[in-house]
């Protein structure tokens, strides 16, 4: 899957799209396939290294996305398939939302209503 990721700190030109391998499930989880990311100011500040805390790097940035449940972990009901989901991952403890998937406790995959529209058009690094 493509992903975003930075090596250093700079201006956003240091954002790369890597392959990386979709998240294995763990009991519990579910894999969301990424229609929406938030962009948050503390996360650009820290991409330039002007946050009060250092990331560690390489950093996978994304603390907010929104998507679809693709596949769902052992002890998941199998009716959260093909549900919209909003995920704060910064709740989780950490990002990596700038990516096609994101494996996240169930328990963190709040339902969204339809008449929520995604964006138009898919992130970039979500295009084939």
């Amino acid at each position: 899957m493509k992903a975003i990721r930075y090596d250093h700190f700079g201006s956003p030109e240091v954002l790369t799209c890597v392959e990386l391998p979709v998240p294995e499930l763990q009991a519990g989880e579910v894999l969301v396939r990424v229609h929406a990311v938030g962009v948050n100011f503390f996360e650009v500040l820290m991409r330039a290294d002007r946050y009060a805390v250092t990331p560690l790097l390489p950093m996978l940035p994304g603390v907010e996305v929104a998507g679809v449940v693709e596949k769902v972990g052992e002890g998941v009901d199998g009716t959260r398939l093909g549900t919209r989901v909003a995920v704060p991952l910064f709740a989780l403890g950490g990002g990596g939302g700038y990516a096609k998937y994101v494996a996240v406790d169930a328990g963190y995959a709040v339902p969204i209503p339809d008449r929520l529209p995604f964006p138009a058009q898919l992130p970039w690094w979500c295009r084939d």
